[in-house]
């Protein structure tokens, strides 16, 4: 079965961009680019996303693609107002939950949550995550688009990794199972 993967950075105050959406407090965090994030990307063919995260990387990019490593990556982008997307993205306001469960029973390889609590929160929920890849930069935001909200129970994962790229510590958390 297919893994479902967030992978992302955070501020060292749980913040994954700053209030109008920029991350330039990441870039400008030593050894950012040092993080194994080529290795991670060729695993995974469909990348889930908001409608911020997805129109903030297209302004970004030159080559105009979410996953340079996997050009043929499927994207999802989840918003109220789906439109006409191309042959690699797809626009949609379908319950994120049950197109995750979908997608896990298809053949493919992982499934890559990016972005932010709207896709995050409800696949957390619904205890659709098996991994967190999560790098924290030793900044302070003090405010911005948190990584986590509230849900109504409380979760477990175990921490299978810790490793530091310069400046930027990453924790990988494995979903824990539990009978």
């Amino acid at each position: 079965m297919r893994q479902v993967q967030f992978y992302g950075a955070i501020s060292i105050d749980g913040y994954l961009a700053t209030q109008d959406n920029r991350l330039d407090w990441l870039f400008k965090t030593a050894g950012a680019s040092d993080a194994p994030t080529e290795t991670f990307m060729q695993q995974i063919d469909t990348a889930i996303m908001g409608r911020h995260t997805y129109e903030y990387t297209m302004a970004q990019t030159t080559d105009q693609l979410i996953n340079p490593y996997n050009p043929e990556t499927q994207n999802i982008v989840m918003t109220s107002s789906p439109h006409a997307g191309d042959e690699h993205t797809q626009f949609t306001s379908a319950p994120v939950a049950e197109l995750v469960k979908q997608l896990r029973q298809e053949d493919g390889q992982n499934i890559w949550i990016v972005g932010g609590s709207g896709v995050l929160m409800p696949l957390l929920e619904a205890d659709l995550i098996d991994d967190l890849y999560i790098q924290i930069a030793p900044v302070i935001l003090g405010q911005g688009a948190p990584l986590f909200t509230a849900i109504d129970h409380q979760q477990r994962f175990e921490l299978v990794n810790t490793t530091n790229y310069g400046q930027l510590a990453e924790v990988h958390y494995q979903r824990q199972i539990t009978d």
